[in-house]
């Protein structure tokens, strides 16, 4: 009876996090580990950020990779702005179903009209250019 409870809050935690294991190993990495892995390029394609990144060390973006990771995927691509700057940070984590190598686009279609700078912000408050986009007004192309 006593193993019961902590059974059942195991299982539960397993379903609401979709895996332990990724829930478990998420770690925001630095700029450092984005330009071991190949680098990260920035573009825009209607009003989605595309990140180009591949944190499994397969893929030159825009360096020559110099890890591989065969169990390492994107938890999430944190991104905020800031007046005009918007900062991207990759949180990893093991694989698991759902999670791949690559961050998704991210949505930018509330941003208003502008100019903006892309940074990459580290976990210890550093920032690293990546690049600058152009959001246009909704409606055009």
């Amino acid at each position: 009876m006593k193993y019961i409870t902590p059974l059942v809050f195991f299982l539960t935690a397993s379903f609401a996090f979709a895996g332990i294991a990724g829930f478990l190993t998420k770690e925001k990495v630095d700029w450092k580990f984005v330009q071991s892995v190949g680098g990260m390029r920035v573009s825009l394609r209607d009003s989605n950020l595309v990140v180009e990144c591949d944190v499994s060390g397969t893929k030159q973006v825009t360096v020559k990779p110099t890890m591989v990771n065969s169990a390492m995927g994107v938890r999430e691509l944190k991104h905020k702005r800031d007046g005009n700057t918007i900062y991207l940070t990759v949180v990893t984590s093991v694989l698991e179903k759902g999670i791949t190598t690559s961050p998704q686009p991210v949505d930018l279609s509330a941003y208003a009209a502008g100019e903006y700078s892309v940074q990459y912000l580290d976990p210890n408050g550093t920032k690293h250019s990546i690049g600058k986009i152009t959001v246009k007004p909704s409606g055009t192309r």
